[in-house]
């Protein structure tokens, strides 16, 4: 995306991979580096140009059965992130699969936040962060708007809801947010467009892989299980090359 824009932040595409590396806590450093390279590609030199990678594989949790995962990556090394995507899903007993061995399981959808403000004038920077809050969203108006531009489904929020999909990397503030709009993947920039046009806020968007069908998620109701795909998420968390990790597990307490 910074490659096709030369590092212009106020490119959409550009803003959408700013949110989803924010949404992933991916290191500031890190982040602009990838957007000097980007910008930049005479920059790299011994080390090799960003890709995203893939990996479908299944987990094991115990009594409660395997969990299906999709594990998406940002690497300048595949080889490095191959071996240790790999390393962390078998020492669990668990298996990588071919990719797109899962997705039966999943579909693989745009999401974006809305702001339950609209924007504050014209003080919203160039990489999406907003420095003020205008007036209030109207529900009707934004149900037109994203319809209009090609949303599939819009889902208004209470103040306390704070679901929002099958990963824990959702980087919002929850209770700033007052719908979640879904769409095809294809669509989502444009659809972010056409809501910035109309002054509405779109605090994160992203393209996600959410579960199909709620009987085939894997409930992790007892301790043993939920801790130990706890463990493995944690595993994941920390390898710098990951950057999302999807899931049908249910645990009890929380939509993950």
């Amino acid at each position: 995306a910074s490659r096709a824009c030369q590092g212009d932040r106020s490119d959409i595409q550009l803003q959408s991979c700013i949110a989803a590396a924010r949404a992933v806590q991916l290191p500031k450093e890190r982040m602009e580096r990838a957007i000097e390279r980007g910008a930049n590609p005479q920059m790299v030199k011994d080390g090799g140009e960003y890709v995203v990678r893939r990996y479908d594989g299944m987990v094991p949790t115990g009594d409660a059965g395997k969990v299906a995962v999709i594990i998406e990556t940002l690497t300048e090394n595949r080889n490095r992130t191959a071996a240790n995507v790999r390393h962390l899903v078998t020492r669990t007993g668990g298996e990588l699969l071919p990719t797109g061995a899962n997705e039966w399981l999943f579909e693989h959808v745009g999401l974006i936040w809305v702001s339950r403000f609209m924007r504050a004038g014209d003080n919203i920077g160039g990489d999406g962060d907003v420095s003020g809050k205008g007036s209030e969203v109207d529900g009707d108006a934004l149900l037109e708007c994203a319809l209009d531009g090609g949303a599939s489904d819009v889902e208004f929020l209470e103040e306390s809801d704070n679901s929002s999909g099958e990963n824990d990397n959702n980087d919002h503030d929850e209770t700033d947010i007052y719908a979640t709009i879904k769409c095809e993947t294809n669509d989502m920039l444009n659809l972010v467009q056409a809501l910035q046009s109309d002054g509405y806020v779109a605090a994160q968007f992203e393209n996600q892989w959410v579960v199909k069908d709620e009987g085939n998620k894997i409930s992790l109701d007892d301790t043993e299980s939920a801790e130990k795909f706890e463990k493995f998420l944690s595993s994941m968390n920390e390898d710098l090359d990951v950057t999302n990790v999807f899931h049908n597990a249910s645990f009890p307490d929380d939509d993950r």
